[in-house]
């Protein structure tokens, strides 16, 4: 076995055992909402936008029904390899004539270079390839904390101003519908709306909450503490539970294996009495 076989089998591994209820990938992940909202919907094709420190479970979407799976990855060096294909690559942060609009995707999943400028820039080129009844899930949507939300870069978890990209694009894109799914640092789900009269999830935020961001954005004020006020009406935050109620999607199997381990806890705990 080369030495990259062996490299992307232990980073399965070590993916696998943190994804046990007492892991770092306990719960819900990214990957999990791309999964679910692919196979219901039967989606055939699958682009991912991200850098080579985001991203970062490429190898976990499922291909068992994808025909196409591509990833863009920028700020990638030449040299740069993880052991999965990469379609398009940008040694920087330009992604400029990657994307020429000549295929369009089922599902685009987008992890962005956590500043505003890159984030939006994401956002976009992904709904231009999207196809109209199609789904893009955005990563790191609900950051946790001020420091999470930096928006330069920092050592550790960085969720950055993606948020912010997110709530500008949506306020000034009323052919789209969405929400965010509470999991994982946020996983925004976004679909342009449909134009047969088939029903679309509530919209928000309201038109004095709406005003109110771009008050404060025009006078470049500092978003996190308005956003994390506001954040459920900004996001369409929803929890796991309403997720897969709403999308009529199984939970997986971690999440009903962490769902078993904790109510176990619970009935010893009440046991023990």
């Amino acid at each position: 076995m080369d030495s990259q076989k062996a490299w992307s089998l232990m980073r399965k591994a070590g993916a696998w055992r943190h994804r046990l209820p007492w892991g770092r990938e306990a719960g819900l992940q990214k990957y999990d909402v791309v999964n679910a909202l692919g196979k219901k919907n039967g989606y055939r094709s699958y682009l991912e936008i991200c850098t080579t420190s985001t991203g970062g479970r490429f190898w976990k979407v499922d291909r068992k029904q994808l025909r196409v799976c591509h990833r863009l990855v920028y700020r990638c060096p030449e040299r740069f390899e993880d052991g999965h294909d990469i379609a398009y690559r940008s040694a920087d942060e330009s992604i400029d004539n990657l994307l020429l609009g000549d295929r369009a995707y089922d599902v685009v999943f987008v992890d962005p270079w956590h500043t505003f400028e890159c984030s939006m820039r994401d956002l976009q080129a992904g709904l231009s390839v999207l196809r109209e009844d199609g789904v893009m899930i955005v990563h790191d949507c609900c950051p946790a904390n001020k420091e999470l939300a930096s928006p330069r870069p920092v050592h550790g978890p960085w969720c950055g101003v993606t948020y912010c990209a997110l709530v500008e694009l949506v306020l000034s894109r009323p052919d789209l519908t969405y929400y965010t799914v509470d999991t994982d640092h946020g996983c925004g789900v976004i679909r342009k709306r449909r134009s047969d009269g088939t029903p679309t999830p509530r919209q928000g935020p309201a038109g004095k909450l709406a005003e109110h961001w771009r008050i404060e954005r025009s006078r470049n004020a500092d978003m996190f503490e308005f956003f994390f006020t506001h954040k459920r009406e900004l996001l369409n935050l929803i929890s796991v539970e309403d997720f897969l109620a709403m999308e009529g999607v199984p939970a997986p199997l971690s999440l009903r294996v962490g769902t078993i381990v904790s109510r176990g806890k619970r009935n010893g705990a009440r046991g023990s009495w």
